[in-house]
């Protein structure tokens, strides 16, 4: 072979080895070769750690592998490497799941294991009622109205409850966030600091930052297991599975501001709204002589410790006197439930209020907040500039941002108390959740 030839071979291959190099090296070329994949940095585990991203528009069903102008775009699909005895290239693994409130809401509403069980009973009691004895029937749907009324307060409570979970969790991620970069702007500090006599940092005490570091981590420990101990509360409210909540994002902010709220309206709507009040209302309207027993246990359901103590008291003392006084046990009950009514009225006035009078302190303070955070934004710009023209000793716009890290530290709780109160307000008055969307 002349030297010229042996030339134009060595370069072809000078040119060719190295792609087949990187081909080798792709992980699906390297499955489709049968090369193992931690020989290419991946392990047929199918761990966390062997995991790849791969960008993805279309789903493997909806490709046609005979066109060669299909088009692959970007999408958040994960791959997780395959059993290559089998000959399954990939399997695809959605992201995590994406939570909003009202789905949060709607799942605790439909579980809600107290109510299940107090629908539970209504259905026994009704099956066992004799259809043929008037007053059982009476008795049965005077149970089933209220018993239909107090489930749907049940189950509104466990939607709340819910609610509150989903805002606490995001407060507490948003929380470890801050406390993460306040940590990196703190270990910037601690390492000037420790140059505080070549550099002459006002404030410049090293045990004194590390303190102050030791603080923050404290701190950024402690909502990340609350945010652990959120999610566990969220999955057993809502009966979603632990591992996907586990990893779930809640999609919804905390709010920066609450809605023009008129008190009076307010109450207004709790007030026709309330499943507990309607619960009552229910037993007083259709309160009978046939089901006064079932009235009273009603009572004693509704206001524990009321309706029960005399029911068989009564009976026996009326026995005793000889006298009939039906009618006037049906009167003290039915005036009994009235003022029971409205006690209930006054305690939802009252609640409704003060989720009120909580939405508005803290949105004040929010916007107090707003203004601190706002004016050590502009300190920060100005002493940066002046560390640009040596009029600022360098460092004291880190310790700045350390100040602006604890403003927003409270912003973020100041936010939590915003959420909390409004999600009082909407249990005060049974608010679709809907509405919860529009804050």
């Amino acid at each position: 072979m002349s030297k010229y030839r042996r030339f134009g071979l060595l370069c072809l291959l000078a040119m060719v080895v190295p792609s087949l190099g990187w081909r080798y090296l792709s992980p699906p070329a390297a499955q489709a070769l049968g090369v193992p994949l931690s020989w290419v940095g991946l392990s047929d585990d199918g761990g966390e750690s062997d995991m790849m991203s791969l960008d993805l528009g279309h789903s493997v069903e909806n490709l046609d592998l005979t066109d060669p102008h299909a088009e692959v775009l970007p999408s958040s699909v994960e791959v997780l490497g395959s059993s290559i005895g089998h000959g399954v290239i990939g399997e695809i693994v959605s992201g995590p799941a994406m939570y909003t409130q009202s789905q949060v809401m709607k799942w605790a509403y439909d579980r809600s294991p107290e109510a299940a069980l107090i629908e539970a009973e209504v259905n026994a009691v009704i099956r066992g009622i004799d259809p043929k004895d008037p007053d059982a029937c009476c008795s049965a749907r005077l149970i089933r109205n209220v018993l239909r009324e107090v489930a749907l307060a049940r189950r509104y409570d466990d939607a709340t409850h819910a609610a509150v979970a989903y805002h606490k969790l995001i407060a507490a991620t948003e929380a470890v966030a801050v406390a993460e970069q306040a940590i990196g702007t703190a270990d910037r500090l601690i390492s000037m600091a420790d140059q505080a006599e070549r550099l002459e940092i006002p404030d410049g005490d090293p045990l004194k930052l590390r303190q102050a570091r030791f603080d923050l981590v404290a701190l950024k420990t402690e909502q990340s297991f609350n945010a652990l101990k959120l999610r566990q509360e969220l999955s057993r409210l809502t009966g979603r599975a632990e591992a996907e909540v586990a990893t779930a994002v809640m999609m919804d902010p905390l709010p920066v501001e609450a809605r023009p709220i008129v008190a009076g309206e307010v109450v207004a709507t709790a007030l026709v709204q309330r499943r507990d009040l309607r619960a009552v209302q229910v037993l007083c309207r259709e309160l009978r002589s046939c089901n006064i027993d079932a009235a009273r246990l009603l009572m004693g359901l509704v206001s524990p410790g009321v309706g029960m103590s005399l029911a068989t008291a009564s009976k026996g003392l009326f026995q005793c006197l000889k006298e009939d006084r039906s009618d006037d046990d049906l009167n003290a009950r039915r005036r009994q439930c009235s003022q029971l009514c409205q006690s209930l009225e006054v305690v939802i006035r009252n609640e409704t209020l003060q989720a009120v009078l909580d939405i508005r302190s803290a949105a004040a303070r929010l916007k107090i907040v707003d203004q601190q955070l706002q004016l050590a934004k502009q300190r920060l710009d100005e002493t940066r500039g002046r560390i640009k023209i040596d009029e600022e000793t360098p460092g004291t716009d880190l310790a700045l941002e350390l100040e602006i890290f604890e403003i927003r530290g409270n912003r973020i709780s100041l936010q939590k108390d915003l959420v909390l109160a409004l999600d009082d307000l909407d249990h005060a008055t049974s608010a679709p959740f809907s509405n919860a969307q529009s804050r």
